[in-house]
């Protein structure tokens, strides 16, 4: 999933987004509503995302300052088990899933899956 970042010009990120809440040893605890971070090679911008609600997708603008979006593709990483992971036994528990984004221009929404981590991959026009 972050492969993609390698070897790449690490571009400063903002995000905003509700916190997380949840009882962590019975004490009340917050944690960022979405984290991640961009990078660029070219003209292909790398953004990954981390949305870590449990149960809720976040619903967010992506902004590409002093650019324009031409095309976009999604992969993500996530599963109804928040529990999922992979082992010797079974290698392909947890896959990534690959999709077409409608982006265009300089900003587009994307819903981010609960419980993932999402690449967005853009061609910049």
């Amino acid at each position: 999933m972050y492969s993609a970042h390698g070897g790449g010009k690490s571009l400063r990120t903002l995000f905003t987004a509700p916190d997380v809440t949840a009882n962590v040893n019975g004490r009340p605890s917050k944690l960022w509503g979405l984290q991640g971070s961009a990078t660029l090679h070219d003209k292909q911008l790398i953004l990954t995302v981390v949305n870590p609600h449990q149960n809720r997708p976040l619903e967010a603008e992506v902004s590409v300052r002093g650019a324009s979006v031409g095309s976009c593709r999604s992969r993500v990483l996530t599963s109804n088990d928040i529990h999922a992971h992979n082992i010797f036994a079974k290698p392909r528990a947890l896959v990534p899933t690959d999709g077409e984004v409608k982006a265009g221009g300089p900003a587009f929404v994307y819903r981010f899956a609960p419980a993932s981590v999402t690449r967005l991959q853009m061609s910049l026009a």
